[in-house]
């Protein structure tokens, strides 16, 4: 598909074993953090090696497209909008941390 760089809100701990670093260690930053800032949940994977290279990339902020936050912005609509899905029952099943049978 020609994606080269990846970027997304994350677990490092869970996403490493995927490839994904901080994406910190890219120069991308997080528009909402300092620009100094190691970002712990925004992460970035270089799919094609040399693709911020070879795109002259040096450096980058990430902005969330619009619509990201739009339970903050505009949370009187989100909650009309979540009401519309059937309401859910927490389980707690076998190999789940709290699970006592």
């Amino acid at each position: 598909m020609g994606v080269g760089f990846l970027c997304m809100e994350g677990n490092i701990d869970f996403y490493k074993h995927a490839g994904f670093d901080l994406a910190s260690k890219f120069k991308i930053h997080y528009h909402d953090e300092p620009r100094d800032a190691e970002v712990p949940y925004f992460l970035a994977q270089e799919l094609i090696p040399g693709w911020l290279q070879k795109a002259g990339i040096t450096e980058a902020t990430y902005c969330p497209p619009k619509g990201y936050f739009v339970a903050d912005e505009n949370p009187e609509a989100f909650e009309v909008y979540e009401a519309t899905f059937p309401k859910k029952e927490k389980l707690r099943l076998p190999g789940q941390l709290g699970y006592e049978g």
